[in-house]
């Protein structure tokens, strides 16, 4: 019925012939940039001795090694972002956006799943895999729902069906295998994301806070008094909680003492993930005088000073966080880099980012990871305190994901244009940004957990220059849109 109501509104095209010339106009440039790249790929694969994924094998990090050749990454965003085109351009209209409305239940199936242990259950099982009736009688879940549920992921290639009723797991689904017994998963459902990569974590901080807060984004708009507000405690969270509390607040309720644990897991293991090379490459720090200050700014427990304290021993390092995370710091130099604290290299000082800053002489401020969790009015309040301690000669680091445009920007280079500042382009016919949709669903999550966003590069210029920052460069590192880049900014 949908299809004929469209249909019916759709104008003719003139002729038939027409209707083939633009099929095979809009067709042919993406089914050639897959071929191209798949055989780059298998190309690759020959050279680098790497073998490519395999979807119906479980997930294990060397199948991620083919990536770490520049050109075979290249391909592969390519091969991916003209699949989507392509499955963009011929699905039914009205069954694509279907698709993305039933988004949801998507991520509720998965949760679902997250949270009975299948994933651990059917590594346990093996590759022949197990009947829904065995996953429900571990899982104390109705085998008739849990194969919906399974069913609909395998669909969208998030574990496979083998046979009736019987699954495994596959590439997808081994992302969210702790490796844990599911039986001890069980008896102690807390423990799940302990000692893990924090990948899981992740992924189900998503699925449940955020996604329930997501739900209410529309309500909170409607309101005039927060269509405009900048304030946590107003954020769709706060909607769906039906307090204006910020997320920070609440993870503090004792009742939500599981859930924060879960978040800063999640954090820790994004922490530990990042590139230290990437970090110690951001910012010429071999520039510095010996004996300059750098203080890293909301630095948690100082993954990024670690990373170049280690290469640049000669600087002085400080590195700020509340309370909490400056306490944990304390265990985590004392294991990794003692000496660095008993030697006065790096000291730890407990310091909210809002407040202003102690008076000292200082080189570098380094900011990672804390902007992108405030609104603008918030991150100036950050960025003034910065500005007012700052000298004429003192830097600004900024280090942060950069949102691509969704459209190309003008070939040649503007005026007065920062180098760096521009995000590599697709080729075309390929939207500009690879059809890469990572860092909008995180700009998407910092907005309905926080009111905070991940911003464009001119985003981020008008905030600094509204601070009193001037953006110089941008430097650059080599990866996707959710690779840290570095903003160098100067007092003005």
């Amino acid at each position: 019925m949908y299809a004929l109501q469209i249909s019916a509104r759709v104008p003719r095209l003139a002729s038939s012939s027409l209707r083939r010339s633009r099929a095979v106009s809009s067709l042919s440039p993406l089914i050639d940039i897959i071929n191209r790249n798949a055989a780059s790929l298998e190309k690759a694969e020959q050279t680098n001795s790497t073998q490519l994924p395999i979807l119906s094998q479980p997930f294990h990090p060397s199948s991620e090694a083919f990536r770490k050749d520049p050109e075979a990454a290249e391909s592969a965003a390519q091969i991916v972002a003209a699949a989507l085109q392509l499955a963009a351009t011929l699905s039914p209209p009205m069954e694509a956006i279907y698709q993305i409305a039933a988004g949801p239940f998507k991520g509720a199936a998965l949760r679902i799943c997250m949270e009975a242990n299948i994933a651990e259950i059917l590594r346990e099982a093996g590759p022949q895999g197990m009947h829904v009736q065995e996953i429900g009688q571990k899982t104390g879940q109705d085998p008739r729902k849990l194969a919906r549920f399974l069913r609909y992921l395998a669909t969208n290639h998030i574990f496979e069906e083998v046979g009736p009723d019987v699954f495994r797991n596959n590439r997808l689904s081994g992302v969210l295998d702790t490796g844990k017994e599911s039986a001890a998963l069980a008896y102690n459902p807390d423990s799940k994301y302990e000692g893990t990569t924090g990948i899981t974590a992740f992924v189900n901080h998503h699925l449940d806070e955020v996604a329930k807060a997501s739900v209410h984004a529309w309500e909170n708009l409607s309101d005039p008094a927060r269509a405009v507000s900048e304030e946590q405690r107003e954020s769709s969270l706060a909607n769906y909680l039906g307090k204006d509390v910020s997320i920070w607040e609440w993870f503090e309720d004792p009742e939500q003492a599981s859930r924060r644990k879960r978040f800063d897991i999640a954090m820790k293991g994004a922490a530990a993930m990042e590139s230290a090379e990437a970090i110690r490459a951001g910012y010429d720090w071999g520039s510095l005088p010996k004996g300059s200050t750098v203080v890293d700014v909301g630095g948690g427990i100082g993954f990024a000073t670690a990373a170049v304290c280690d290469k640049f021993p000669e600087l002085n390092y400080v590195v700020q966080d509340l309370a909490g995370a400056i306490q944990n710091a304390g265990n985590f130099w004392a294991e990794r880099n003692p000496d660095a604290i008993t030697n006065k290299t790096v000291a730890l000082e407990s310091h909210s980012c809002f407040e202003p800053q102690p008076s000292r002489p200082v080189s570098v401020f380094f900011i990672k990871h804390v902007l992108h969790g405030t609104s603008d009015k918030y991150g100036k309040k950050v960025l003034d305190h910065l500005r007012f301690a700052a000298s004429k000669d003192t830097k600004l680091v900024v280090a942060e994901y950069i949102v691509p445009y969704a459209c190309r920007l003008p070939s040649a280079a503007e005026e007065g244009e920062v180098p760096g500042s521009r995000s590599t382009e697709a080729p075309a016919p390929l939207l500009a940004n690879y059809g890469s949709s990572l860092v909008y669903s995180a700009d998407m999550a910092m907005f309905f957990a926080s009111n905070a966003q991940e911003r464009t590069f001119r985003d981020m210029q008008r905030l600094l220059l509204s601070a009193g920052w001037k953006v110089v460069k941008v430097n650059r590192q080599k990866g996707g849109h959710m690779t840290l880049q570095f903003y160098e900014a100067i007092p003005v």
